[in-house]
């Protein structure tokens, strides 16, 4: 997946890049896994057994993120660091909070637009003299 020039420019100025924690990545499946078990510490062979990714790519992915102070290592086990356990785990409290007060995120693009202070142009809206 290609970046922009900004982003190019900006590695290695500020130290590492976070690591791409989304659902489809390695290090993403390998951290929700984590997290979701934060009681629990595992090795590294559990965790290949226990994720649906490239069993070479788990090691790696463990010391990256391990690098950026999501998990810990000691010994042969690993476990997602209790800092950032506490972070997202108020994370997703606010989240579940917001949604039992505002009734969540709506798909009903129409609806918001109606009462939007800037509505966004469709493209057919655009290209219009």
């Amino acid at each position: 997946m290609p970046i922009s020039k900004d982003e190019f420019r900006s590695i290695d100025e500020d130290g590492p890049s976070l690591p791409d924690l989304a659902p489809d990545t390695t290090q993403g499946t390998v951290y929700r896994f984590l997290l979701e078990h934060a009681d629990q510490a595992f090795r590294q062979r559990e965790i290949v057994e226990a994720v649906d990714v490239p069993e070479g790519s788990v090691g790696p992915t463990l010391k990256r993120l391990e690098e950026h102070g999501l998990v810990e290592h000691r010994d042969r086990f690993w476990t997602i660091d209790d800092a950032e356990h506490a972070v997202a785990s108020a994370g997703l409290h606010g989240a579940a909070t917001a949604d039992d007060i505002d009734g969540g995120f709506s798909d009903d693009v129409e609806a918001w637009m109606e009462t939007a202070v800037d509505p966004i142009e469709s493209e057919a809206e655009q290209e219009e003299p």
